[in-house]
């Protein structure tokens, strides 16, 4: 994981170290909170505590994902707004750190947040962390995306069959669900292939149906990135 290896390090010039026993390094810098995450496994209410104690009512989330997740954040500003039914927008007070160097991610490469000092909104940030055996992901990747076993592969509107093959020779299994439905260990093989997300490590989601879905691509799926 050398992007998250890269947190307790980050932006540590000029400011005193946080506790040892922290789970969050949170410095002042410009005005601004500079936060990364020291302890990656740490109790959600340790990271809670953290944040309440310099004020800010903020959410952190860490949830387990894939490989290719690690590393992605999530950032919503306003949660009272956003209950309220009211759009949220994407921009906001609290801003990624995006990592140095090139970074190959449409979303960009952050490895941490910035929050104004003084910000007084309720907020929630998701965090994506390596899953650990066993755990079932909570940020599914698209099975398209780089670094998933689908990636590049022209599979949207494939039969189950077929996909369902790809899958198993990438040590994959997958299970299926349709509209409506719960998901099933098997559906028929003559179906069609519309969609899917990595459920857990070695294990695949996919969504089919009787009919062909309209987009054909899965690279122009929103949940795609680039680098076909």
């Amino acid at each position: 994981m050398p992007v998250l290896s890269t947190l307790a390090a980050l932006l540590s010039f000029g400011v005193a170290q946080a506790p040892a026993s922290a789970a969050l390094d949170i410095k002042v810098v410009d005005d601004h909170y500079v936060i990364t995450v020291k302890n990656l496994m740490a109790e959600p209410e340790v990271y809670q505590r953290e944040l309440r104690a310099r004020g800010l009512d903020i959410t952190l989330d860490l949830v387990p994902t894939s490989a290719s997740m690690v590393g992605r954040l999530i950032v919503i500003n306003d949660m009272d707004r956003l209950r309220a039914g009211q759009m949220v927008p994407a921009e906001g007070p609290i801003t990624t750190i995006d990592s140095p160097g090139p970074c190959e991610r449409f979303a960009g490469c952050p490895v941490g947040v910035k929050v104004p000092v003084g910000f007084d909104k309720k907020a929630e940030i998701t965090l994506g962390r390596r899953a650990q055996p066993g755990e079932r992901y909570k940020l599914p990747p698209g099975i398209a995306l780089p670094g998933e076993p689908l990636h590049c592969v022209a599979f949207v509107n494939k039969s189950v069959t077929e996909v369902s093959a790809l899958l198993r020779e990438r040590g994959v299994t997958p299970s299926y669900i349709s509209s409506g439905k719960p998901s099933s260990p098997s559906a028929p093989g003559d179906w069609y292939v519309h969609d899917g997300v990595m459920s857990a490590d070695g294990q695949a989601l996919l969504l089919v149906g009787a009919e062909p879905a309209a987009r054909r691509d899965p690279r122009l799926s929103p949940t795609a990135e680039s680098g076909c």
